[in-house]
């Protein structure tokens, strides 16, 4: 069993549909993705340590972000070994600009309706696909483009993330 903690649903969305799409099935894995952003990070992770359940947490690159990686980082004492079973963050304000940059661009701009060779900021053009459908919405769109363009489209850092939490899931076993 694992949990892998994230702070949104737009992460909650994006990652079981990506993860499907590489062919894990979290559910028959014993693996769970939970928001934390409104139960709080270490309540959560100090639970699931006294239930025996492993755990993985993904954190975007904002300054919120970087709050909950120091969270994670005190709860392993600072270990960089545990830290890197444990904790994934974005290189990325969010899930959202993480994905434009990671080849999606096409996506936000259709779902924003402005024209890619439109030259205007990056979180404007975001926020103006969140503003016409929602990010649930938007995160599946996301998720649906990458199944049309196939597993190589999902991002490397994300693949890597889903192996760490099977991993850990199957008991650290190769």
């Amino acid at each position: 069993r694992c949990w892998l903690l994230v702070e949104g649903e737009t992460e909650t969305w994006v990652i079981n549909e990506l993860a499907r799409q590489c062919g894990h099935h979290f559910d028959a894995e014993g693996i769970k993705v939970i928001e934390f952003a409104q139960s709080g990070l270490k309540p959560l992770v100090k639970f699931a340590r006294r239930m025996g359940i492993e755990w993985h947490v993904l954190v975007d690159g904002d300054e919120a972000g970087k709050k909950y990686a120091a969270t994670v980082r005190s709860l392993l004492n600072n270990d960089r070994e545990a830290e890197r079973e444990h904790l994934t963050a974005l290189p990325a304000l969010d899930m959202e600009h993480f994905m434009y940059r990671q080849g999606f661009s096409d996506v936000f701009h259709r779902v924003a309706q402005i024209p890619e060779n439109v030259p205007m900021n990056l979180r404007k053009i975001i926020s103006k696909a969140i503003h016409r459908s929602s990010k649930p919405d938007l995160a599946i769109e996301v998720a649906m483009e990458a199944g049309r363009r196939g597993v190589d489209s999902v991002p490397t850092l994300l693949k890597k993330m889903f192996s760490r939490v099977l991993w850990l899931a199957r008991g650290r076993a190769d």
